[in-house]
């Protein structure tokens, strides 16, 4: 019994471990995480604020937080029809047979969740489509009225009524309050109509409101302007001139829809389309659409080159992204806040940011043109080109900050010398405190990382040891200087070029099989070339001098002999 108490506690402690897990991991993974959507032809959208919803088949999927929620449709129906929302709510309309039902849907930052409504005034059997304006205000159609409803009551507001079956054959509507004025657009076989009576009698007919003809797939409002699209592109309609303005010139297909929001955060006018190849194109809209990104369902990598870290510091307001694709909003920067440029990739800069408030640390994207100034290392470091830790486990870390998120690459030994690349970063009198260093492992393989500058100081002299093997330096070609680096990489800094057969101390072991040569030169560690170092034998100098000499010698031997020779023979002659 008692092993069975214990094995049932162990499972228990593992399940409470293992959901533990799961749920610190989504809630990590909940940031910085790049927004994937996947439509099809018929899919619907909407958007409010910078959340948007569209459909694929039977499932509904809202954007938040730079999440993706969804929820499937489990009651019988043939197809969605029509889509609005929100802040709160995405409601849909669905076809089944020839009747017509709505769903309600409450959303947040936790997902999507289903509820009841119903309301008799909307005749929601017989309504054939809805709309959201920037407001967040719902409006509902049927062949004789247009309403404005709210999910969360009963309330029905008539806009337009009396219609007489006029809207039998409508299929997208679009709500305009301008100058006190309302105006309403709506889209009959492909027509557009545009009314601005309130009410309409049994006689009116709507051949008197018809604006444009055409072949318009869809409608929206965007700051008082009429935007509708076709099969080839995007326009803003004059209701002045009754003419259309291009906006759009490809990038809408058959099956595109059209939907605006107002970023109350932002204070502008967005456009959502959902494009040719099914993804959904952003827009800002000032009277142009102006192309921010796309979202699809393309995973965006997130640029890992950490090499040329820049300090920067905001002069201003400053948005984080998810990612350079997409309207997602990670945070706002108050002005006067240091940020890192870790990499760059189009128009943006992939940076990163430590909110204090929150204790978060923000990986994210900043416009090029964002208001920041850099905070360059403008003069050497004092400290020179070589390092040392101070401390026992002095941590290099990935990333020049000092927060929970930042990871430790490895730890330095006190006195280890280390190779400073440079300063991090200057503000004026302000320094960032953070060298960039570069340290090589036991297995040769060099890691760059950063240490705060008050755990390291100059590097003191290295005595080589008393048994230290010597070598000598030897090119390859005869006279060239060997160069000595301060890292086994041919882009590191070069500390000095040696003379042939300069002596120098072997670090370790000598290996001819490895590419780089560990030694000890004017009292620093520092590396060079393998086939520059002979440990034993005959420099190329001393090489040229024992191949010269030898023939110099046989040179002046037989020239002595000559000499000798010559000189027997003019004695001989004269006697």
């Amino acid at each position: 019994m008692k092993k069975i108490l214990l094995v049932s506690a162990f499972i228990i402690c593992c399940l409470f471990v293992s959901v533990f897990a799961l749920q610190t991991t989504d809630t990590a993974m909940a940031e910085n995480v790049d927004v994937t959507v996947s439509l099809n032809g018929g899919s619907l959208l909407t958007a409010f604020n910078e959340d948007f919803a569209y459909t694929e088949e039977r499932t509904v999927f809202v954007a938040k937080n730079n999440k993706i929620y969804s929820y499937k449709e489990e009651s019988e129906f043939d197809k969605f029809t029509s889509i609005a929302m929100n802040g709160e709510h995405i409601v849909l309309l669905a076809k089944k047979g020839e009747e017509t039902v709505m769903f309600v849907y409450a959303y947040s930052a936790s997902g999507i969740n289903k509820i009841h409504y119903e309301n008799e005034n909307l005749r929601i059997n017989k309504l054939i489509s809805l709309y959201n304006d920037e407001s967040g205000n719902l409006y509902a159609m049927d062949a004789n009225y247009i309403r404005t409803f709210n999910v969360s009551d009963s309330t029905v507001k008539a806009t337009h009524t009396s219609l007489n079956g006029l809207f039998a054959h409508a299929n997208e509507f679009a709500v305009c309050e301008k100058e006190n004025n309302v105006a309403l657009y709506s889209l009959i076989d492909g027509d557009l109509y545009e009314i601005t009576k309130q009410s309409l009698d049994d006689e009116t007919s709507l051949d008197a409101y018809l604006a444009i003809r055409g072949d318009f797939k869809d409608i929206t409002v965007s700051n008082g302007d009429l935007l509708c699209i076709d099969g080839s592109g995007a326009y803003s309609y004059n209701s002045q001139s009754k003419t259309l303005d291009a906006l759009l010139e490809n990038g809408v297909g058959e099956d595109s829809v059209i939907y605006a929001t107002y970023d109350v955060a932002y204070s502008r006018h967005c456009v959502y389309i959902k494009s040719d190849i099914y993804a959904i194109n952003v827009y800002e809209y000032d009277g142009d659409l102006n192309y921010f990104g796309s979202f699809d369902k393309t995973k965006y990598t997130h640029p890992e080159e950490f090499e040329d870290i820049k300090v920067c510091k905001t002069a201003s307001e400053v948005t984080v992204y998810s990612s350079p694709r997409h309207l997602q909003k990670l945070a706002i920067l108050p002005s006067n806040e240091y940020i890192l440029l870790l990499s760059e990739t189009d128009d943006f800069y992939y940076s990163y940011y430590y909110d204090k408030t929150l204790s978060k640390a923000i990986f994210g994207y900043i416009k090029k043109q964002s208001d920041i100034k850099d905070c360059p290392a403008k003069s050497k470091t004092e400290i020179g080109l070589y390092a040392q830790a101070l401390h026992p486990n002095t941590p290099i870390y990935k990333l020049p900050v000092d927060d929970s998120v930042n990871s430790v690459l490895r730890y330095a030994s006190i006195h280890e010398q280390l190779v400073v690349i440079d300063n991090v970063g200057e503000d004026g009198n302000f320094s960032w405190g953070w060298y960039k260093v570069g340290a090589v492992s036991q297995e040769g393989e060099i890691v760059y990382g950063y240490v705060k500058a008050l755990n390291v100081s100059k590097y003191t002299n290295l005595t080589a040891p008393d048994l230290s093997k010597t070598a000598k330096l030897t090119s390859q070609k005869l006279g060239e200087y060997v160069k000595i680096y301060s890292l086994p990489k041919e882009d590191s800094e070069i500390v000095d070029e040696a003379s042939e057969g300069t002596q120098i101390y072997l670090k370790n072991k000598f290996d001819k099989n490895s590419e780089w040569t560990q030694i000890i030169y004017n009292d620093r560690i520092a590396y060079v070339k393998t086939e520059n170092v002979q440990p034993g034998g005959l420099t190329s100098w001393q090489l040229a001098l024992a191949i010269t000499l030898p023939a110099v010698a046989v040179a002046i031997t037989a020239t002595v002999v000559i000499l000798v020779v010559v000189r027997k023979r003019k004695m001989s002659y004269k006697v």
